[in-house]
């Protein structure tokens, strides 16, 4: 997936100030990809050492609520937070836990099922399963 760019413009526009300690989650989880609040606060607190876990959580549900980041659930694992981005399915790894985005549409998917299933259904969250490359060789 693509990086993100100009967070301190996102934020705004979402109605969140641009404050230090949001762009620099947001630029931690942009540079990550995929990444647990755990190893997202250890990485942060090296470079703002006052930092409490309570700032982490609190900023963390301000921007799941604006939809600047989103979580990623998966079945026994803690949550993984990544980057509001365009449509994409998940593709783990079922040897080293690996997560990958690929590019897919997944309304076209949403569409289709709604279609068969004469059901109205807004959003697809798509995970997939499997070996990655590097555990494939």
């Amino acid at each position: 997936m693509r990086k993100i760019e100009n967070l301190d413009n996102i934020l705004r526009q979402k109605g969140l100030r641009a404050t230090a300690q949001r762009l620099m989650i947001c630029d931690e989880i942009n540079k990550a990809g995929h990444i647990e609040i755990d190893n997202l606060y250890e990485n942060l607190k090296k470079q703002i050492p006052s930092l409490s876990l309570a700032t982490i959580y609190k900023n963390m549900h301000s921007l799941v609520k604006k939809e600047i980041i989103s979580e990623v659930n998966i079945k026994g694992r803690k949550t993984i937070y990544e980057m509001t981005t365009e449509s994409h399915i998940h593709y783990i790894c079922t040897e080293c836990g690996v997560i990958e985005d690929i590019a897919f549409d997944t309304m076209a998917l949403v569409d289709k099922i709604s279609e068969l299933s004469e059901k109205n259904i807004t959003d697809c969250k798509l995970t997939t399963f499997g070996l990655c490359t590097n555990c494939a060789n």
